[in-house]
């Protein structure tokens, strides 16, 4: 790394990307920090692929080095990654499922400065969201433990749509199936 290395590294970042240079991007973000935050930058690419495989390299970060990119999930961020789950591109919307429910596991606390608009985000997704965009956010209210959602989730119990998540053991599972395991967590 050069004496006077200014300036953003989005276009190497996403370079690196498109050339499926995973493990050696892995390696530079966690060694640098404007490599990290090109990978934030990216989030708002108009590349889907770029945004997901973005969303992915971020994920693998978190899971691997949870301390150093715990300063980089600004409310903003965090807004980011939630809204992606509203993609229709199926390979951001998976990511961006997976990178959310990894950050809610990971740093818990961290969310509870941001509790009073997540909560109203996910109540709009229960709203307005498809089945599986349904099951991914009772998957997070129960993880946060939500209360203040259990009218919410309380009517989906009974729901027979089978959704499919990219999760272990949530693919074709019925929405009240998960309804029913987030209320449990809930009480």
């Amino acid at each position: 790394m050069g004496f006077l290395s200014f300036g953003s590294k989005k276009s190497k970042v996403q370079k690196m990307l498109e050339d499926g240079q995973f493990d050696l991007l892995i390696e530079e973000a966690l060694k640098d920090k404007k490599v990290r935050e090109a990978l934030f930058e990216l989030l708002s690419s108009n590349n889907p692929g770029v945004v997901g495989d973005a969303l992915l390299t971020i994920t693998n970060l978190v899971e691997n080095s949870p301390d150093l990119v715990k300063g980089h999930f600004s409310e903003d961020i965090f807004r980011k990654i939630l809204s992606l789950v509203e993609s229709r591109n199926p390979y951001v919307r998976e990511n961006s499922m997976t990178l959310a429910y990894t950050i809610v596991k990971k740093y818990p606390g961290l969310l509870n400065k941001y509790r009073a608009w997540i909560v109203d985000e996910l109540r709009k997704l229960l709203d307005a969201g498809d089945k599986n965009q349904r099951g991914f956010v009772l998957m997070i209210i129960g993880e946060l433990s939500l209360k203040e959602l259990e009218p919410d989730v309380k009517s989906l119990v009974g729901v027979e749509d089978k959704v499919i998540l990219p999760f272990e053991g949530k693919k074709w599972v019925k929405l009240g199936d998960i309804a029913s395991e987030t209320l449990e967590k809930l009480s």
